[in-house]
């Protein structure tokens, strides 16, 4: 009989086919053993929260905290900037704010002698009662934006009508791009701790605060901090400085 042309030579023993393409032929290293498969590798292990982020004390982590804060920063920044349109409504009908307040006049909120130290310590008390705002919804810190919002809009209508809008703009600005974006930045760690919490409890969030996010939120309440100091000092020497070299010291 003639050999099929599949056939093992003389003297070897058949094995089953070989797994190729065509299904065709005969393997002859049965004896051999067959390499295991290789197990697929294990994943590995994930970095612990918080640990593969920038080091806080650095440009980088800085950025990221403003990242994480900005959104409520901005809807800190718009819920103050539309209260003060209410604080020209009060003045414009009337309405005796300062007396509601308890005092008879502006000045009874201030001491005689107002100082650098003095403006900073007091919008630095600001600065945390936004943020321990938090411990009530929010609630302590929406009011007191609304509030400074609407003392501001009370406060600058009538210096506006007498001495005009250049006089408020110079006296606002110089200290205000300073003071301000720190104050926001103080609700805006309360609103975000809010925010976390929320996205927590549905399941949107893994953790509530990574440590990292723990050291930048830090870094953010030191930045503003100091932008405070130095916004009380601007406020103290630079503001009135150029309300009395363009407005004279009676204008200031």
């Amino acid at each position: 009989m003639t050999d099929r042309p599949d056939d093992p030579p003389d003297g070897e023993s058949a094995t089953e086919p070989a797994d190729t393409d065509d299904g065709v032929g005969w393997s002859f290293d049965g004896d051999e053993p067959a390499e295991p498969q290789s197990e697929p590798a294990e994943p590995p292990e994930t970095t612990p929260p918080g640990q593969d982020d920038p080091p806080t004390l650095s440009w980088d982590g800085f950025a990221l905290a403003w990242r994480e804060h900005r959104r409520y920063t901005a809807f800190s920044a718009v819920l103050f900037l539309l209260s003060i349109p209410l604080g020209v409504a009060l003045w414009e009908v009337g309405f005796d704010l300062f007396g509601a307040m308890g005092f008879d006049s502006p000045s009874e909120m201030f001491p005689d002698d107002i100082t650098a130290l003095f403006i900073f310590l007091n919008n630095t008390r600001a600065f945390f009662v936004f943020i321990l705002g938090a411990l009530t919804g929010g609630i302590l810190t929406t009011f007191g934006l609304v509030f400074n919002g609407v003392l501001v809009g009370y406060v600058v209508t009538p210096a506006a009508a007498q001495e005009g809008f250049g006089f408020v703009l110079l006296a606002l600005l110089p200290h205000g791009v300073l003071e301000l974006p720190a104050l926001f930045v103080g609700a805006a760690i309360a609103y975000r701790f809010l925010g976390n919490i929320v996205l927590y409890v549905f399941d949107r969030r893994d953790h509530f605060y990574t440590r990292g996010e723990v050291k930048r939120t830090g870094l953010l309440v030191g930045v503003s901090v100091v932008t405070l100091a130095v916004a009380a000092v601007v406020e103290m020497h630079v503001t009135t400085w150029l309300l009395d070299q363009v407005y004279g010291t009676a204008g200031a």
